[in-house]
């Protein structure tokens, strides 16, 4: 493989990085948020068999679902909030998505010389060893 298709692979690595950590950050942020609380929310029952039958109110821990949770951070603190922490984690994510990238595909060229060309063992292969690169390179 030459120099050139290298730098191919490292570019191709990273912008792909950069476009998933962009299209998951909301997610992320979500996620995060309901993992972090819950929420109060006053539930209203009326009692029935009260001479009243005046509503009573009482407190209910309830984790919210991942659309109430958008809902209500889209009409607190806006669109922009949805993309907090993208900074650092583009940091991180682009060069070893790079750097991942090029070297499945140097090492793939080199198992398809050893094993039958684009088999499942030289895909297995090159993903456990561009892992194993990216974990001990950055």
């Amino acid at each position: 493989m030459s120099q050139s298709d290298t730098l191919v692979h490292l570019f191709a690595g990273g912008c792909g990085g950069t476009v998933g950590a962009i299209l998951t950050c909301p997610l992320e942020v979500v996620k995060t948020r309901l993992q972090s609380s819950s929420v109060t929310l006053y539930i209203s029952e009326v009692q029935l068999n009260t001479m009243t039958g005046a509503s009573v109110n009482r407190v209910a821990r309830v984790s919210p679902g991942p659309l109430h949770c958008l809902k209500m951070i889209l009409e607190k603190e806006g669109s922009r909030s949805l993309f907090r922490g993208l900074g650092p984690n583009l940091v991180g994510v682009a060069p070893s998505r790079a750097i991942y990238f090029a070297a499945y595909s140097n090492c793939k060229e080199k198992m398809n010389n050893i094993f039958d060309p684009d088999s499942t063992q030289v895909h297995m292969i090159s993903a456990a060893m561009a892992g194993i690169y990216c974990t001990f390179l950055p």
